[in-house]
């Protein structure tokens, strides 16, 4: 009995201790999201070893953790540089995503209006006329049933065409004109710009576009900053994204990755030598459609941003509104799309500066990695970046290359970082 009661007064006496104890500011970490990185790894050494790409560097976030990182092959095959974690990519229209923020943050100030007409900043664009053929084939132009708006230019249906496609008049009329100069600003191209002709009413179809390039100009006129300096002061500074600018510097020099083409018969060649680029010799072209140089790590800063409805850190960078806003579908179904990208059996959409996945099948999850909700968008160098707010993932995959398709690697790296971030799985 005695035993007992010694027993439990050391048991009081602990307890007693224990609550005048400072209670525990230790938290235990959360536990690490499961990932089958050998599968991921095996997957995209295969298609280096294969030829399929020359290198190749992925990243998958889930639940708050950077949960895979793989990089293989080679950066420069000229000069045998592999491809590192602070390899520097040009991410050409994933510029896009981010200059579409930047112009939903100048809405939030009130310095610019959804339902503004594009030509209340850029005159030019109020005399383009929209081209089409009549039943002998003649070129008639009509005058704009509408203006285009800051909205229109955010969703690609403004009108415009893009000059990168070559496909029919209106497009190689466009590439003609000589858009992407890298010795003229943006802004200077304007007068060029609004000599061309549209392809269709503004409002009335979806067409892959220079729009968002327009809005760059439109941002500097409003902020009168640069594109640069506007994207530094309101994004990439607060968001510490140090490796993203329009410029390579001397320091990344060594670190920037070369740009191949791909020939029919599946080899490459050198397009772009990333020690003698344009890039590296300051050029002016600050284009809000796709100038930006970043890598994996800083863009997943951005990312972040986005997946935490503009919040980074702590650091508020965009309303949760504003950026749920920006991640729904503003096109429509009964709007066409000029492009098979999307819209029909894509089940996909589009909302300000990027696609927005609306519906799925099974086959769509297991061969493509498409989730509703999925919002992202992609350069023509074939890098790549999705949102997936319902399983709180994002994926980016980087790769540096012109031609062909979209390559078959983007959908097996989608397929399987899904297979293993989504929630019901």
């Amino acid at each position: 009995m005695q035993h007992i009661q010694t027993l439990l007064l050391s048991s009081v006496i602990m307890g007693g201790l224990a609550a005048c104890s400072p209670p525990s500011t230790a938290e235990a970490p959360p536990p690490t999201p499961s990932f089958d990185t050998a599968a991921m790894d095996a997957m995209l050494s295969e298609a280096v070893e294969s030829g399929e790409v020359i290198g190749v560097q992925a990243l998958v976030f889930d639940e708050g953790q950077t949960v895979y990182r793989g990089m293989y092959g080679l950066g420069d095959r000229e000069r045998n540089v592999p491809v590192a974690e602070d390899t520097v990519y040009r991410v050409y229209s994933m510029t896009k995503p981010m200059t579409s923020a930047l112009i939903m943050d100048l809405v939030e100030e009130g310095k610019l209006k959804l339902s503004d007409p594009a030509s209340k900043y850029v005159p030019q664009l109020a005399n383009m006329k929209v081209a089409s053929l009549d039943a002998n084939g003649v070129p008639q132009y009509a005058d704009q049933a509408r203006p285009m708006t800051i909205e229109d230019l955010l969703l690609h249906r403004a009108g415009l065409a893009y000059g990168i496609f070559g496909v029919g008049p209106i497009e190689q009329a466009y590439q003609k004109a000589g858009l992407f100069n890298s010795k003229e600003t943006v802004a200077d191209q304007m007068d060029k710009l609004g000599a061309l002709p549209l392809l269709g009413q503004p409002g009335e179809q979806w067409f892959y576009s220079f729009s968002i390039d327009v809005l760059g100009v439109i941002a500097e006129i409003v902020t009168e900053q640069t594109l640069g300096e506007a994207l530094q002061e309101r994004f990439l500074g607060p968001l510490g994204m140090t490796e993203t600018s329009f410029q390579v510097r001397p320091d990344q020099k060594p670190r920037f990755v070369s740009n191949y083409l791909l020939q029919e018969d599946g080899s490459y060649i050198l397009a772009d030598d990333g020690q003698t680029s344009d890039y590296t010799t300051g050029h002016k072209y600050e284009s809000g459609g796709g100038g930006l140089v970043s890598t994996t790590d800083d863009w997943l800063k951005f990312a972040r941003m986005l997946l935490n409805e503009g919040e980074y850190e702590g650091t508020r960078i965009l309303e949760p509104e504003t950026v749920r806003l920006m991640m729904q579908d503003h096109v429509g179904s009964d709007t066409p799309y000029l492009l098979p990208w999307l819209g029909g059996e894509t089940g996909a959409g589009f909302g300000y500066g990027g696609s927005v996945q609306m519906t799925t099948t099974p086959e769509q999850e297991a061969e493509r990695g498409r989730y509703p909700g999925q919002f992202g968008w992609g350069g023509a160098a074939r890098t790549n970046f999705w949102i997936d707010p319902e399983n709180d993932a994002i994926g980016i995959i980087m790769l540096q290359f012109f031609g062909g398709d979209d390559p078959e690697i983007h959908d097996r790296f989608q397929a399987m970082a899904l297979e293993e971030t989504r929630d019901d799985r």
